[in-house]
């Protein structure tokens, strides 16, 4: 499987949109990323 990489500003769109919307699946399936990776991401920020 291939790891990849997401630039800082890409994480800190994703995390806004967390923010706003309240839901981190939803935000993490419009992204095709596991919702693990963005409630790090949240956690992080």
């Amino acid at each position: 499987m291939l790891r990849r990489k997401f630039s800082q500003q890409f994480r800190e769109q994703v995390v806004k949109e967390c923010l706003e919307t309240g839901n981190v699946s939803i935000v993490a399936r419009k992204h095709n990323i596991l919702s693990n990776v963005v409630n790090r991401w949240v956690r992080q920020y």
